[in-house]
């Protein structure tokens, strides 16, 4: 038996419950909310999709009942509007991270615990602070669906297919991600020997276009339906999948990556969690962008008790 809970039943839960089931990833989901009548909605309507799906119990419950889980997914909080960055929501939404951590303590911790709320590796870091020693892996979805703007991105431009693009983002979850064009390949092929060969333009002005559409790529969806829910909603079932059935898979989360701090870098995930991050070569100005990236985090934490 495999279970998920996802705690928030607002559009990012509501959407993370949906990807997960319509994948078949589980034998049971159980949605948390603040509002027991809310959670129970959205379970009852996912249920409905059954006939059409693999078989899987859903359940809707209060943030009191929490029990334990495979995988818990942190999807509660506000989220960002116009003129604000994912930092901005630390101190809200800390707060309701404190909150939700009192209650899974007393249902009992999950053996991998998934954050999906901003800032997210303000976040991360501080349920590993609060759980370490516990048996539970915190981690993030972190840079994960950045990694996977960026490859679509890449792909459509190269026009090849997104598997044969490996590309990485790392860094904050935020607006000083890192996106590592030095070590990306097309087919094991440097984009430089790529464009060379192909004569596609993937000169540093065409990928200062590319890495400015997936910074912006949140805020643009923001402007245009109000706010993001349903590529991370993917994104995270992806993560899922790779936690409860496809293990080794490498992908970027947010784990702890530097003394007190998280950040997120290419991870093998597994039922356990996530393994040892492992750095992916830079070249200079990369390698100083990194380290920009972990001291804008290192100052967000200071919110963090």
């Amino acid at each position: 038996m495999t279970t998920v809970g996802v705690i928030g039943a607002g559009r990012v839960g509501a959407s993370c419950a949906r990807a997960i089931v319509r994948d078949g990833l589980v034998t049971r989901m159980t949605i948390y909310d603040r509002t027991e009548s809310y959670a129970q909605g959205e379970a009852l309507d996912l249920s409905h999709a059954l006939p059409m799906l693999e078989p899987c119990e859903i359940r809707g419950r209060p943030l009191t009942a929490v029990e334990p889980e495979d995988v818990l997914v942190m999807a509660f909080g506000g989220h960002t509007t116009s003129g604000q960055t994912r930092l901005d929501l630390a101190r809200g939404n800390l707060a309701i991270c404190q909150e939700v951590a009192g209650h899974v303590e007393l249902g009992g911790l999950p053996r991998v615990c998934l954050v999906a709320t901003s800032p997210l590796d303000v976040l991360t870091e501080y349920l590993t602070r609060r759980w370490a020693g516990r048996m539970v892996d915190v981690i993030g979805s972190g840079t994960s669906l950045d990694t996977w703007r960026l490859r679509g991105e890449l792909s459509a431009v190269c026009r090849v297919h997104p598997g044969s693009v490996h590309a990485w983002v790392v860094g904050e979850h935020g607006d000083s991600a890192v996106l590592l064009f030095s070590s990306a390949t097309i087919a094991g092929l440097t984009l430089e020997e790529f464009a060379r060969q192909t004569g596609i333009d993937l000169s540093a002005e065409r990928l200062a276009t590319i890495a400015e559409t997936v910074r912006t790529a949140a805020y643009r969806v923001r402007e245009l339906k109000g706010s993001t829910w349903d590529a991370i909603g993917l994104a995270v079932a992806a993560l899922v999948r790779n936690l409860v059935r496809d293990h080794g898979r490498i992908v970027p989360v947010s784990v702890r990556v530097a003394d007190r701090l998280c950040a997120s870098l290419p991870c093998v995930l597994g039922p356990e969690g996530a393994g040892k991050p492992l750095l992916p070569r830079m070249d200079e100005q990369e390698a100083a962008a990194w380290e920009r990236s972990l001291e804008v985090l290192r100052q967000a934490l200071t919110v963090l008790p």
